[in-house]
């Protein structure tokens, strides 16, 4: 499966784009890729990419890759990176839609554990050695 190295906030991950149509996504990778639908989902090669799309427009809202995924955003944020990488990557931390959003750059983060949405300090509730399994692509 070919994917492009480049992660835009706001915008794409992996060459698939937000805002476009799911479509785009089968045509970009199919037959070559492994694609599974699963609750408003595409998921590409076991998870290496995950699609998030509306119900009934089936437009893209989110791109998230895996720790498999080969790429990084900008030296700072990867998929499989812990707390402590965080911490030593950026200089603020803050909780956005669900992620970790790090030095005010939005549409791009970590997505948090179910039901910790909120933090002073990114260290409140996680240890320094919790792994971030995923980096999501989200609209602004």
């Amino acid at each position: 499966m070919m994917v492009s190295d480049k992660i835009i906030p706001g915008k794409s991950l992996g060459g698939i784009q937000l805002n476009s149509h799911i479509d785009n996504v089968y045509k970009m990778f199919a037959p070559e890729c492994k694609i599974e639908k699963k609750n408003n989902s595409l998921i590409l090669n076991d998870g290496l990419i995950v699609v998030g799309y509306g119900v009934g427009d089936e437009l893209i809202y989110s791109v998230m890759c895996g720790v498999n995924y080969p790429y990084r955003f900008d030296g700072k944020l990867w998929a499989g990176m812990t707390v402590a990488d965080v911490l030593n990557h950026s200089q603020r931390q803050i909780a956005y839609g669900g992620c970790v959003v790090v030095d005010g750059i939005n549409g791009v983060g970590l997505p948090l554990p179910a039901g910790l949405d909120d933090f002073e300090q990114i260290t409140d509730f996680l240890e320094l050695d919790h792994v971030f399994e995923n980096l999501s692509v989200f609209r602004i």
